[in-house]
């Protein structure tokens, strides 16, 4: 098993230290005295196996692999000249040489890269005296001539597949060999679905590639991988709704699409603020050509869209006149301009171009896509039973791990069927509000519940708020808004906040400046000028992000004051008793009141013992992220029903480390206010991670059980806390059908709180499978929580039992939630925070994106015949992005909420 060594330079900083001098030592010193260097450090096996609840047999997607290879792999090198990097490439040569017979009668696999696995030794006979074979791949659609490459085979080492087994078989501890042969199996088993995927995706026949390799539904995404399982090597397979590939198609075609709009509307009518920020985020990134040149045609990337319409575009000709785009194009390439309401793209940096002109690139991977339009897009049905017999039936009839040459030549006996595991279903949680209400118990069914007729356990009085409008009286009419507050003041008066005054109404300009608007709606919240502002209600037309994004900077960061957001659809028709009761139960949050807790009977874990709930998370940015820098969240419980948090972020200097940099400063500032509000320090801490994939697990950690020891170490005069280590894995692939209907809800899920510690998981490692929410499709999935590292020595229903209770205690839903309330609050922190620093950017930002995408378009015609104006760029290419702080004044409050 993992190992890491710790020592500790002063042992007043262990729980065993006895010595006055050392206790006496000031903290400081202490602190710059302390060091992690090298003893051990054991991650957590499997305590034993959980037994609360009611037991169910769960079909999984898993298939058991019954016999290891029982024969060694010998290991090759394998590279090209010239040079190619592309593993769709290198896939066409390694298949071009098993169809010259290169390799005789064996039956090697590639893993797209630079490795060749073999089930026996190659006698290559090299073409040159090089020693390298020469390969000739045909003409293709791309490649009108034979292409030559020369390919190189060198041995590395021999695999013997002992060592995995004796691990299974707990006769050996994890080692990079282990891992080695989990990484060489996986290729295997990966192998056989590359080899029949091999097609051209980017080809414009992609499709008739597909229906000649009789591959049903081949663009539909599927996934495989190999892990360890409780006494035999497991397979999970799974399909995915992935970014699909999409066809070529022109772009105004798209546009129609992606905003549900017939060709007659786009012709017509103007886009509005909303559809053309919706447009601009769908199509920034996305590769294009232009059609009005005839071949070859240019291929650009989008970079954004003008703020002129194309009707109003104009730029100088090569002669210099000032002319406008929809006279040039008839003109010049008689090629009438249609759609001059749209706003034109912006490529290149500095070059505008007319939508009409413009066709997608087929072959694109691209989210916004409409799944109902793809080609050959598989249409599942909304049971989960439909799901596992769609997998199934590709396993048998497509992957065929049991028929293939491959794994019959390496001696493997995988099973075709799925698993059957043992799960068990657990008790739900007492919630509790307050003991004034008509009833003190809330009752729970199926994960959820209702807040009428109840009390929240802690209400605050709200005496000053606002309310400010930001759409037009068209889409709010005043009398509906002024019946809609005047039901939620009587809904707050119900549910237990206190609230004594009604607040002035408000409209603001939405495209105006929002900063401007909150500020007087501040002042006019200032009823009571004895105390602060409160709140402020926000009106949005629709759930524009930009503008939510603008509030809550301004709100969170300027101001200093919560608000909570409602479209007004919401406002002025679908509001109901439920929709009004969950608003109050979120504002209550916000002012810092308490809406309901666990009994306490389910709350002995955390109150025997003065425990913290931690919980962290990283936001990284992908493509389409406006901030290219990752931001963690870090969050931690303030109370001792664990239902009162407080939240910190940073700014990561390395974009993608995986492991949080400032982590031992942002649990010290945490513990600080621990104590300032308890009197006390925890001597329980449970800290749950998200945002790590399984190959991060190790270095994750070990840097930051470092970064949290180092944090108690500065915290604490004696006795530190004892500490609980929990990663929080999400996107996996596991997926769980119960044998009997009656176990399964509407959909075909498990029930909440469905947990599983046996079969598919590994014996020596202590994890386990929970679906604590209820499902509203049938794509409901289980979290995957590991458990790296316990001194608090937790059985596996103890720690179980508490995950899933936790999961009921979100303060802002009437549901249990996916994964535990402290990652789920750090997430909110790291996202809100990335918010503040995408609305603080936007002018930075947008100088930014226009000198991304030069290196990025290929076989581009030369400037000089481009006809279109120039817009100007920034010319820094690393940004100082700003980072907007939270206000004092919300720093430890749930703002997140």
């Amino acid at each position: 098993m993992l190992k890491r060594r710790i020592r500790y330079d002063h042992e007043s900083i262990t729980n065993n230290s006895n010595s006055k001098d050392e206790i006496e030592l000031p903290k400081k010193q202490k602190a710059a005295n302390f060091k992690l260097t090298s003893t051990e450090l054991k991650v957590a096996e499997r305590p034993d196996v959980g037994l609360r609840g009611k037991s169910v047999d769960l079909k999984c997607n898993y298939l058991k692999i019954n016999t290891l290879p029982n024969v060694n792999i010998h290991h090759y090198k394998f590279s090209v000249r010239p040079y190619i990097k592309k593993p769709k490439a290198l896939f066409k040569i390694f298949s071009r040489m098993c169809l010259d017979n290169v390799f005789g009668l064996v039956h090697p696999v590639f893993d797209g890269k630079e490795a060749i696995y073999s089930p026996s030794d190659l006698n290559i006979n090299a073409t040159n005296e090089d020693g390298e074979i020469h390969v000739a791949l045909p003409p293709d659609g791309k490649h009108k001539e034979i292409r030559i490459f020369n390919a190189r085979i060198e041995k590395v080492q021999i695999i013997n597949f002992k060592l995995l087994q004796d691990y299974i078989n707990g006769q050996s501890s994890l080692t990079g060999e282990v891992l080695n042969c989990n990484r060489v199996l996986n290729t295997i088993m990966n192998f056989t679905a590359h080899n029949m995927f091999i097609v051209d995706m980017a080809s414009e026949d992609w499709s008739d590639h597909m229906a000649k390799n009789r591959i049903p539904g081949a663009n539909q995404g599927f996934c495989q991988s190999m892990r360890p399982g409780w006494e035999h090597m497991v397979i999970n397979v799974d399909f995915h709704d992935p970014n699909l590939k999409i066809p070529a198609e022109s772009l105004t075609n798209v546009v129609a699409k992606l905003l549900n709009k017939t060709e007659q509307e786009l012709l017509q009518k103007t886009l509005s603020d909303d559809e053309i920020k919706k447009l601009e985020r769908a199509l920034t990134g996305l590769q294009i050509r232009i059609v009005h040149r005839g071949n070859p045609k240019t291929k650009y990337n989008i970079d954004g869209l003008s703020k002129e319409l194309t009707k109003d575009i104009k730029f100088h000709d090569d002669k210099g006149f000032l002319v406008k785009a929809v006279d040039f194009f008839p003109r010049e390439f008689q090629w009438p301009l249609r759609y001059t309401l749209l706003p034109c793209l912006i490529v290149k940096k500095k070059l505008f171009m007319p939508m009409d002109v413009c066709e997608v690139m087929p072959g694109q991977k691209w989210e916004f896509y409409p799944k109902d339009d793809m080609p050959g897009m598989i249409k599942i049905s909304t049971e989960n039973q439909a799901r596992f017999q769609h997998i199934e039936s590709r396993v048998k009839n497509v992957l065929k791990f049991f028929d293939t040459e491959n794994i019959k030549e390496l001696g493997m006996n995988i099973e075709n069927r799925m698993m059957t595991v043992n799960g068990r279903v657990l008790n739900p949680p007492i919630i509790t509000c307050d003991e004034d209400s008509q009833q003190t118990e809330v009752q729970t069914e199926q994960g959820r519940w209702t807040f009428e007729n109840h009390v929240v356990k802690i209400g605050k009085p709200l005496e000053n708020w606002s309310l400010v409008i930001l759409c037009d009286e068209h889409h709010s009419r005043f009398d509906s808004i002024q019946e809609f507050l005047n039901q939620l003041w009587n809904m707050l008066n119900e549910i237990g906040l206190s609230v004594t005054t009604v607040p002035e109404i408000m409209y603001a300009n939405k495209q105006g400046n929002i900063e401007q608007a909150l500020a007087i709606a501040y002042q006019k919240a200032h009823i009571n000028k004895e105390i602060p502002p409160q709140l402020i209600i926000c009106i949005m037309p629709t759930h524009s992000k930009q503008l939510y994004s603008e509030i809550k900077r301004v709100s969170d960061t300027v101001l200093g004051i919560p608000t909570q957001c409602i479209t007004a659809d919401k406002v002025t028709f679908k509001w109901n008793k439920q929709l009004l009761a969950n608003i109050g139960l979120k504002i209550n949050a916000k002012l810092g009141g308490h809406n309901w807790s666990l009994s306490k009977s389910d709350l002995n874990l955390i109150t025997e013992v003065p425990t913290m709930l931690l919980g962290a998370d990283i936001s990284h940015p992908n493509v389409l992220t406006k901030v290219k820098r990752s931001i963690t969240g870090v969050c931690g419980s303030m109370d001792l029903s664990a239902t009162t948090y407080i939240g910190r972020s940073s700014v990561q200097k390395e974009t993608h480390n995986p492991t949080i940099e400032v982590l031992e400063e942002l649990v010290i500032e945490l513990l600080f206010n621990y104590k300032e509000r308890n009197k006390v320090l925890p001597q329980r801490i449970l800290y749950y991670r998200a945002g790590l994939t399984p190959s991060q697990f190790r270095e994750t950690l070990n840097a930051e059980i470092i970064s949290l020891k180092a944090a108690f170490a500065k915290s604490y005069e004696i006795n530190m806390p004892k500490l609980t280590f929990i990663i929080a894995e999400k996107s996996n692939h596991t997926r769980f059908l119960p044998d009997n209907p009656q176990d399964a809800d509407r959909f075909g899920n498990c029930q909440p709180g469905t947990v599983v510690d046996k079969g598919i998981v590994f014996e020596k490692e202590f994890d386990f499978y929970l679906q604590s929410h209820p499902g509203i499709n049938a794509k409901a999935r289980p979290t995957h929580y590991h458990v790296l590292y316990d001194e608090n020595n937790f059985n596996s229903d103890v720690i179980q039992s508490l995950t899933y209770h936790l999961c009921y205690l979100s303060a802002t839903c009437t549901h249990a939630i996916s994964f535990v309330p402290p990652i789920s609050y750090a997430r909110n922190v790291a996202e809100r925070a990335r918010m503040y620093a995408t609305a603080a950017n936007t002018d930075l930002i947008s100088q930014f994106e226009a000198m991304d995408i030069e290196n990025k378009t290929k076989n581009s015609e030369d400037n000089e015949n481009q006809n279109f104006i120039e817009v100007e760029s920034g010319s820094n290419k690393n940004p100082n992005y700003l980072f907007p702080s939270v206000s004092s004044k919300l720093t430890n409050m749930m703002y997140f909420a």
